[in-house]
Parts: structure tokens; C-alpha cells; sequence
């Protein structure tokens, strides 16, 4: 077995590795999906001048089969899924001088050994828990509060929203986003909102006109969608605004047949109880490491 880059004939193949775990992989996939013929979403493998794929051919080495896989996204995010043995991962080294990451995300074993064959070493590392609902799509989800009485409206946010959004999406950044190594940057911060009310879920809470809370998806896979952005303005916290928007998109998720995934801080105790009280199981050690800003 080797590594060897991805063509668009191994894209089955990768669409079934990546389907086989996709709780753990989503972050991967969503990256790559892109509606497809009959309005399916099909992977597209990224601009050969500025990205890649790059794939570990199972034993049986005739290409049906991938045993790990390693995304080089034109962002200078590196997503890997590594095999169990790891045997292999030396020969990702010969990759080193073909991409400079400022990231590294995934399951934080996984990372680990990325930097460890890259001899890389990050700057700011950031844990997460990842969390998902186990089984199949959601269907039973608790009564979400009703706000009419107090004047708060939740819906579905679109394009025309950007600008409205746009003050609550930079509090989240800034609050939750951000790192030592990295100031805000408010064009990417409007670029960042604009692709997700284009691309992804996303649903606000609004009070007097003003945005006041948020609930979204971050990528959307073939069958697991990873949720992200959850967030309340802190003034506006304790009402019930993220449970009740968190069961709408929850509900558009499940709507779709689709299950959800999610990362979040160890040391956030009022997100991890909330997503608890949704039905979302722990699965393990989940990292974001940057090299860069």
C-alpha cells in the first residue's frame, strides 16, 4: 500500500469511505460536496492548482477500497483520516513539500499523527469534544418554548439577512472563533456568513429587528450534517433562544433524513448539557490545530 493522489475515478471509493463514519468524517466530506446530477450531492475533488486528495489504497490494492484519506483543502485546511495501523503514515512525508497547511482539523488522534509524519508543530491547539445522535435521522425532539409573547420571532436566516447577521456573527467570532495567533478580519467574516446563508442551515433569533441568536451547519455531508455557530448574544442568554433554535434546525436536519454532528469546548458546560438534553453522545477527542493565521 501508498499514498498516492486522488483522481476522479477513486471518487466512489472515497464517497464510501468517508460515508462509512461520517460523524467522525463530515468535516471532510462537506468540504467537497456539491450538488450534483438530479440534484444529489456528489464530491468534486478541489482545484488541482491550489488543493488534493490524497488516498491509501485498502490491502486488496484494486482501488474499491480506501484505508485512510487525507484532504489538502485550497484554504490550507488538512483534514486526515488515517488507518488504525500506523505503519503508513510514513509515507505521507513525501507529501511535505507539496502543501503548507495553517490548519489541522479532525479526530485529534488523527492530527496527531499528521503533524507527527509532517513534522509539524502547532502554534495554538484547540480541543473539542465530538458529539452526535446516535441511530438515524431525528425525529423526536423536546416542545421548543414559544417566544411570541415576548416579541422574539425565530426562522430560517437567507441571503438578504447577511448584513443584519452580520454584527452577531462577528460576536461569535470574536467570543468563539478566534485565537491567540489570529485577529479579526471583517471582509472574511462577511465572506465566511455570506457562503453559509448560500450553502448551509441557518436559523436566527431575531428581537425588535435585531439578530440576537443563531443555530447553523458548518458542512453538510452525504448523510450527517455538522452543526456549528451555535450562539446567543451573552445579554440575551438563559431565555431558552439556543434550545428553541437548535430544535429547528434539529428538525430541518431530520426533515432531510439526515443525521447531526457536532464539536464543542470541553469547558463549555452550558453547550455540552444543552446538546446532552438533545440526545447527543460523546464520541471522542476532536482538535483544531493551527500552524498560522
Amino acid at each position: 500500500m501508498g499514498w498516492r493522489r486522488a483522481l476522479a475515478s477513486d471518487l466512489p471509493a472515497l464517497a464510501g469511505f468517508l460515508g462509512a463514519d461520517e460523524e467522525r468524517r463530515v468535516g471532510f466530506s462537506g468540504r467537497l460536496l456539491r450538488e450534483g446530477g438530479a440534484g444529489k450531492p456528489a464530491l468534486r475533488l478541489p482545484n488541482p492548482l491550489r488543493g488534493a486528495v490524497w488516498i491509501l489504497d485498502a490491502a486488496a490494492g484494486d482501488g474499491s477500497a480506501l484505508a485512510g484519506a487525507l484532504l489538502c483543502h485550497p484554504s490550507r485546511l488538512a483534514f486526515p483520516v488515517f488507518p488504525e495501523e500506523a505503519e503508513d503514515d510514513r509515507g505521507l512525508a513525501l507529501l511535505a513539500g507539496y502543501f503548507s497547511p495553517a490548519s489541522a482539523l479532525g479526530m485529534a488522534s488523527d492530527v496527531g499523527r499528521y503533524e507527527s509524519a509532517f513534522g509539524l508543530s502547532p502554534r495554538v491547539s484547540v480541543e473539542y469534544r465530538l458529539m452526535s445522535i446516535p441511530g438515524g435521522p431525528v425525529r423526536a425532539l423536546p416542545a421548543a418554548p414559544s417566544f411570541e409573547a415576548s416579541g422574539i420571532s425565530l426562522r430560517r436566516a437567507v441571503s438578504s439577512d447577511l448584513d443584519a447577521l452580520l454584527p452577531l456573527q462577528e460576536a461569535y467570532e470574536r467570543e468563539e472563533v478566534l485565537t491567540r495567533i489570529h485577529s479579526f478580519d471583517r471582509a472574511a467574516c462577511r465572506a465566511s456568513l455570506a457562503r453559509a446563508l448560500e450553502r448551509q442551515l441557518v436559523f436566527a433569533a431575531w428581537e425588535d429587528g435585531i439578530a440576537v441568536g443563531k443555530a447553523g451547519t458548518n458542512a453538510r455531508g452525504f448523510a450527517v450534517d455538522q452543526l456549528g455557530g451555535v450562539y446567543t448574544l451573552p445579554e440575551r442568554r438563559g431565555r431558552g433562544l439556543a434550545s428553541a433554535l437548535m430544535a429547528m434546525l434539529l428538525g430541518a436536519i431530520g426533515s432531510e433524513g439526515k443525521r447531526p454532528a457536532l464539536f464543542v469546548k470541553p469547558h463549555n458546560a452550558p453547550a455540552r448539557a444543552l446538546y446532552g438534553r438533545l440526545g447527543f453522545e460523546d464520541l471522542g477527542d476532536y482538535q483544531a490545530d493551527y500552524f498560522s493565521p
